[in-house]
């Protein structure tokens, strides 16, 4: 997680993406809700209080279906208007280079810090739940937590942004490197005084927080007989968190960045190609843990959701090694 040039390029894509599923979700639902509504009408015909009912209610569904129908265009448009931007720099050797300059445009930045805030502010709801619980939390001390975690993440996203054009030197990537972490620390500081005696708690809640949220990512994959048990997803966030602190890395992309701002040498070929050996021996060794926990209908799903999950992070790591190789390469 303070991985932060990583988490940009994460959150840039969830944010715009999750937003349109999540629209087209509810779009869909609604949808299907109102056809069920105006079918009931049709059915109940002889029954003027149950149409009177129905009607009220498929009333009450298009109306829906007609506002989330419209925040779903809006959303499309925005996302149209990103990719027009990213299109138009296609000419460079660095894919990636013109977000920067993108980002330079006030009004395209303050829609990206909205669409992080608005993705991060559900995912601290859902993963520090239960460490809002541990610490016997209430709600209004949950909120400034809540908010310094999401300004935490949010630290340093100019300079993240800054660090993907090109043009920027490795005298250059050092420093924005520095301010990010300067960033990030001034949040650590102010979670520790919020904290007081809390805070071991949760710096080692923290490190689980990865595990929880590919956890919770799979289990949402689930669904009746097949859902993930509360049991379940304990054992399974128990037991990742351990598998992966004992599991010899040669090559670790968690919880790092380079001090000096190398992101080309920490992106390298030979990097990712150890990392993926690395990933995949991992996940192999860990679907042995997970047969103890998991019923093989669900071990089955887990071990498709392993691959696709292997397979977006190393696509990732690829692009950042694009985007930080030196010029000319």
């Amino acid at each position: 997680m303070k991985n932060i040039t990583i988490v940009l390029l994460l959150v840039l894509s969830i944010a715009l993406g999750a937003l349109a599923v999540h629209q087209q979700k509810r779009s869909a639902q609604a949808q299907a809700e109102l056809v069920s509504a105006q079918n009931q009408l049709k059915a109940v015909a002889d029954a003027a209080d149950q149409i009177a009912s129905a009607k009220r209610s498929s009333k009450m569904l298009q109306d829906s279906l007609t506002e989330t129908s419209k925040f779903a265009d809006e959303q499309t448009k925005q996302a149209g208007l990103l990719q027009q931007k990213l299109a138009a720099q296609t000419n460079s050797s660095n894919p990636l280079a013109g977000m920067a300059k993108m980002f330079n445009d006030p009004k395209m930045k303050e829609l990206i810090k909205t669409r992080q805030k608005a993705v991060m502010g559900p995912m601290i709801d859902k993963q520090y739940a239960a460490l809002f619980k541990q610490l016997n939390m209430s709600p209004e001390e949950s909120a400034q937590l809540k908010t310094l975690l999401v300004n935490k993440m949010l630290a340093g996203a100019d300079a993240g942004m800054a660090m993907m054009d090109d043009s920027v030197d490795a005298a250059k990537r050092a420093e924005l490197t520095r301010q990010m972490k300067a960033a990030t620390d001034e949040y650590d500081a102010q979670i520790k005084q919020f904290l007081g005696d809390g805070y071991p708690a949760y710096q080692n809640y923290e490190k689980t927080v990865p595990d929880r949220m590919e956890v919770s990512q799979f289990g949402d994959q689930l669904s009746g007989d097949n859902s993930l048990s509360p049991d379940q997803q304990s054992q399974l966030i128990q037991a990742m968190s351990d598998a992966r602190t004992g599991f010899k890395w040669t090559t670790d992309y968690s919880d790092k960045n380079p001090p000096n701002g190398d992101y080309a040498a920490m992106f390298s070929a030979e990097k990712i190609d150890q990392f993926t050996k690395e990933k995949e021996q991992f996940d192999q060794q860990f679907l042995e843990q997970a047969k103890k926990i998991l019923t093989p209908a669900q071990l089955a799903q887990f071990e498709q959701y392993q691959a696709s999950q292997r397979q977006m992070q190393i696509m990732g790591m690829k692009m950042a090694g694009q985007m930080f190789a030196p010029k000319g390469r």
